[in-house]
């Protein structure tokens, strides 16, 4: 039997955005796949997926004013049930360990063919999608337990994580609030302000969220 698979598309590159969903409306019929929305933005996906009611979304990683991570969370929060496919041109393990602490089901590259990104949607449904298509396992379970962040680092992050702000932790480790705010442009692999899921995760993947 055909599967019935609703997706939403969220991308904030238009072009991207169109190319994705013609080639999707090209290929997928003949799979149950059906574009039923495009969204440029947090609060169009939003709408969209409470007007169209699908069971999958695919949601670029990177967005300009809030990360792909972030999303996934609070979709995730208010449709549990729903699935969700993260697509980055970037292989970064810190990304795809925030993107499975935030919920995501799934992780693919922008680089694959139209086929495999099928084949992933269709697994990811089903639930047997290995979380990153072809990240290697032994790259992911090495450095996602670390991050190669330094000792004065992880403390930052973990009271980061507990809402501390930069003079909070500066009084806490006896250091500047100059040094905690370098210290934590290094935690964030980005040169973006994190976000409160972002920081939560990283320092739940760590094991930093225990006293």
């Amino acid at each position: 039997m055909k599967a019935d698979i609703r997706i939403v598309l969220m991308d904030d590159q238009v072009l991207i955005l169109e190319a994705i969903s013609a080639l999707l409306g090209a290929h997928g019929v003949e799979h149950g796949i059906k574009v039923v929305a495009c969204s440029e933005n947090y609060h169009q996906v939003l709408q969209a997926v409470q007007q169209h009611q699908p069971n999958l979304v695919l949601l670029d990683m990177r967005m300009p004013e809030v990360n792909g991570s972030e999303v996934a969370y609070k979709l995730k929060k208010h449709s549990p049930n729903l699935k969700i496919l993260m697509l980055s041109s970037f292989e970064s393990v810190q990304e795809v360990a925030l993107a499975k602490n935030a919920g995501a089901d799934g992780y693919a590259f922008k680089s694959e063919s139209i086929d495999v990104l099928m084949a992933i949607i269709i697994k990811v449904m089903v639930g047997k999608e290995p979380f990153v298509s072809s990240l290697s396992k032994e790259k992911l379970l090495s450095t996602a337990r670390d991050y190669g962040l330094t000792r004065r680092q992880r403390q930052v992050l973990k009271l980061l994580s507990q809402g501390n702000n930069n003079k909070a932790i500066a009084h806490c480790l006896g250091i500047s609030a100059r040094t905690v705010e370098k210290h934590r442009a290094q935690v964030l692999f980005k040169p973006q302000n994190p976000s409160p899921t972002e920081l939560s995760s990283i320092a739940m993947e760590l094991g930093l969220t225990h006293n």
